[in-house]
């Protein structure tokens, strides 16, 4: 991909690749119905995972698509539930940042059977080389969805100059 590698985050993925979600999570998830059905037991792990920040976080990542044309790169990133204010991009030393923060809108997770849903914070970032216009780098978001538009610099083609020959 031109002008944009990922330093953290996931590998990239075949567009036509089905994703289910991670697969650990899903055997998880399967155990506790399994254990909570045997015991009747109204607290799983995945509930007590969710309960520990350090492990919501690595929990939030959000899902990018990035789209290229022949003028500017279009990132796009899944951000359900984050608000708008919650959210920040900058770029520093080349580095596109992407960072925020998803709230749970309950005080207390008091009388909850089930909680599936990550909170926490979350950040992505990417190393831009130097096709890329950091000065006109804009952002929009709408639905959860955040969209950045990354300018390619106007590639320059040399001109010939005319050298006189003297005689």
């Amino acid at each position: 991909m031109t002008g944009l590698q990922t330093l953290n985050g996931s590998a990239r993925r075949l567009a036509s690749a089905p994703t289910y979600g991670d697969p650990f999570s899903l055997i998880s998830r399967d155990f506790d119905r399994m254990i909570g059905s045997i015991f009747g037991d109204r607290v799983t792990s995945s509930q007590a995972f969710a309960d520990d920040k350090e492990a919501a976080k690595t929990l939030l990542n959000p899902r990018i698509d990035v789209h290229e044309t022949d003028d500017h790169i279009e990132l796009s990133a899944e951000l359900p539930g984050v608000e708008q204010d919650d959210v920040d991009v900058s770029v520093l030393e080349g580095v596109l940042t992407i960072t925020g923060e998803k709230k749970s809108t309950r005080e207390s997770n008091e009388g909850a059977r089930v909680i599936e849903r990550s909170y926490g914070s979350f950040k992505r970032s990417f190393r831009l080389n130097d096709t890329i216009d950091v000065d006109n780098i804009t952002a929009s978001f709408k639905n959860g969805v955040l969209v950045l538009t990354l300018p390619k610099v106007a590639e320059q083609k040399p001109e010939p100059r005319k050298i006189t020959v003297s005689g």
